[in-house]
């Protein structure tokens, strides 16, 4: 196991400790240097934790677990019971699991003629970045390509090499679904093979949280010993190694003293503060909607990085883009309190060439939420929706149902709220932001 499973460590301090910061020199300056560190390390850690838990049995009801270099087919189109651990959970497709490593050499990738039917395979790299396999890049048809990280490795002739930048990788891929009854997407999602150096078996084991603990940096120590450095890090891996935690030091809580076990808590606790408000700024509003273009490859942008991750992690944008529905046409916040409508005139729907949708999440959790009809995204694809005489399309937002009735019902939650819109291969329009998703309008009782 990667770091035994970790210590249960002491609660971390609370705002009246640290208030403490103020006059203690050394807490204050391993404080700066900790928060450093869990802005620039929540994508490592946030891996390894997801890692562990997906290659283990650390609940009776997780989606998947599979070993290492194996693939885990999730048991269903998400719905609120069958989410998992995934925060911003798509309900449009099948995902298909997988954690790799590479330092053992290359890991090899069939994948199936899809026939027509989207798909694609997100590498996620252990600085968050994604890398893509799919319809976007193969046109559907079969290949096999041989998954290459740092530590390199002979790639079997007739093989297509695709590189990767760090040993460790996550595969999450989607596999468009026809609603939860199409059978044909297990078909073609099992039809996705992967061999390569075998991982240990999966055996039950304790869930691993180390976002309430200094376990933090100690999951952030061993990843930063493993991953390749980025141009112009060098500065940054020197102050976490004065921090205690960097590439060249072997972290240890017990011989910190208490004022750096005060800096480096305290650290732990605004932390998630701190991405909250300054961790994802859009550059794009427009009607209520917010995106940023750069998500894709935040670069240094660190707390940007940080923020997608914890926010449940993103595509490349040539990919897909998630505009965010965040308040309605009189400028408040979105609520299950009220009900809303979403009008698209005729040929304004979502420039998408895969498929577009509206998915509403609980604004706390960042999942889904039941709802009496078992509608948790509306899109393209909804079956029964009715478009109004002009061609034009009205969906209708409220935690109860309205007196439209259901077949352009798209449930929400009771509380606080907010609408992703998902547009895989979006179209240049969708890109460069000339098209605006239209307003979300309260409807007055």
């Amino acid at each position: 196991m990667m770091v035994s499973i970790l210590a249960m460590a002491a609660a971390l301090p609370d705002p009246a400790q640290c208030q403490a910061l103020s006059t203690d020199p050394e807490a204050a300056y391993v404080h700066s240097i900790a928060l450093q560190g869990y802005v620039f390390g929540y994508p490592m850690v946030d891996m390894l934790r997801q890692q562990h838990n997906e290659t283990h049995r650390v609940s009776p009801t997780q989606p998947v677990a599979a070993p290492i270099n194996s693939i885990a087919l999730y048991p269903n189109v998400l719905t609120p019971a069958t989410q998992g651990q995934l925060r911003a959970a798509n309900a449009d497709t099948l995902y298909v699991n997988a954690w790799i490593n590479l330092s053992r050499g290359p890991v090899l990738l069939d994948v199936p003629e899809m026939k027509g039917r989207y798909y694609t395979l997100a590498f996620m790299d252990h600085y968050a970045r994604p890398w893509h396999l799919g319809t976007r890049t193969n046109g559907g048809k079969a290949k096999r390509y041989a998954l290459v990280g740092p530590a390199g490795g002979t790639v079997p002739e007739g093989v297509e090499a695709f590189p990767l930048p760090t040993n460790t990788v996550w595969m999450l891929g989607r596999v468009l679904a026809d609603g939860p009854s199409d059978k044909g997407v297990f078909e073609a999602a099992r039809a996705i093979r992967m061999s390569g150096p075998a991982g240990a078996p999966v055996t039950e084991a304790a869930p691993l949280n180390p976002f309430t603990s200094l376990d933090y940096f100690a999951l952030l120590n061993t990843a930063l010993k493993a991953l390749p450095r980025l141009p112009g890090e060098a500065g940054q891996m020197a102050t976490f190694d004065a921090g205690g935690f960097g590439p060249s030091v072997a972290f240890d809580e017990k011989t910190l003293s208490p004022s750096q076990l005060l800096g480096m808590g305290c650290a732990l606790s605004i932390g998630p503060k701190l991405l909250a408000q300054k961790g994802f700024k859009p550059d794009r509003f427009a009607n209520g909607w917010m995106s940023r273009s750069d998500v894709g490859d935040p670069g240094t942008n660190y707390l940007l990085r940080a923020e997608l991750v914890r926010g449940g992690y993103v595509n490349a944008p040539e990919e897909s883009i998630y505009p965010a529905g965040v308040i309605d046409n009189k400028g408040e916040p979105l609520t299950g309190k009220r009900s809303y409508s979403i009008h698209f005139a005729a040929g304004q729907e979502p420039p998408a060439n895969a498929f577009w949708s509206l998915t509403p999440y609980d604004s706390q959790t960042m999942q889904l939420t039941e709802n009496p009809i078992k509608r948790y995204q509306f899109g393209d694809r909804t079956k029964g929706a009715r478009r109004n005489k002009d061609g034009s399309l009205t969906i209708y937002l409220s935690a109860t149902k309205p007196r439209q009735g259901t077949s352009n019902w798209l449930p929400t939650p009771a509380g606080p709220y907010h609408i992703v819109a998902r547009l895989y291969l979006p179209r240049k329009e969708a890109l460069d932001g000339t098209y605006s998703l239209p307003p979300i309008v309260r409807q007055e009782p």
